[in-house]
């Protein structure tokens, strides 16, 4: 099985709440095993959304980025494109930029924190902004020399629970689970109850019932109570 004592985590956000939908539950069981947990969130601004209220707001959205950290504990966080002519807009920027900052960026990148396990998400989604930070994890994770750059033996892809709609087939179920408690499910949607505005109604993939349906259908996936489930980029062992 699987410990997190000795391991240093980076997760790719494209926007803040994408790292708890996608690996929250992980998180928690991770900060509890000893781990160190580190985010890097790629963009955020101000939304028109089909939520009650319509619209979520930058200040609003760093606020709660804020108490996430605290109460999951990160070791660190950064946000590397923040503002309305990035939000939602990752597509437009250079890949380049997009690279640069997940390589090199400053405090919270690959080169500095030298992380053993890499979570990213999906390119199979139906946002803009996430599959343009997959593309750049998978370029910035690319193999290399270990003298002259860092190679993480980890790297997966979360699966969000909106990622059920998407235009591409999705050609396999989760491919590497992570057993989690009862109490880590509880402190993942715990977490989102503090991303208020970007929650939905229970009928929806973004929603708290369906954090708690998707665990514990990837908890049977593996016959346990509840998991998180991922995608295998690369795997050294």
């Amino acid at each position: 099985m699987m410990k997190f004592n000795d391991q240093r985590i980076l997760i790719l956000a494209p926007h803040p709440d994408d790292e708890v939908f996608g690996c929250g539950g992980l998180v928690h069981r991770a900060k509890r095993e000893g781990a160190k947990v580190f985010v890097l969130f790629m963009t955020v601004g101000t939304t028109k959304d089909f939520s009650r209220r319509g619209v979520s707001t930058h200040d609003e959205r760093i606020r709660e980025v804020k108490r996430v950290a605290r109460f999951l504990k990160f070791d660190g966080y950064r946000l590397a494109f923040p503002g309305n002519q990035f939000h939602l807009r990752l597509d437009t920027v250079a890949q380049k930029d997009l690279v640069h900052e997940i390589e090199r960026g400053k405090d919270i990148s690959l080169e500095e924190l030298r992380p053993t396990m890499i979570l990213t998400c999906s390119s199979y989604d139906y946002n803009q902004d996430h599959r343009a930070v997959h593309d750049a994890t998978i370029t910035a994770a690319r193999p290399a020399a270990p003298e002259v750059k860092h190679l993480p033996r980890l790297v997966l892809t979360y699966n969000l629970p909106s990622s059920a709609w998407t235009g591409r087939e999705m050609v396999q179920p989760p491919n590497f689970l992570v057993e989690l408690t009862a109490e880590d499910v509880d402190a993942k949607v715990e977490a989102l109850k503090l991303y208020a505005s970007q929650l939905k109604h229970d009928n929806n993939p973004l929603s708290l019932e369906a954090v708690r349906t998707l665990a514990r259908l990837n908890g049977l996936m593996c016959g346990v109570p509840y998991a998180e489930g991922f995608f295998i980029k690369r795997l050294m062992v």
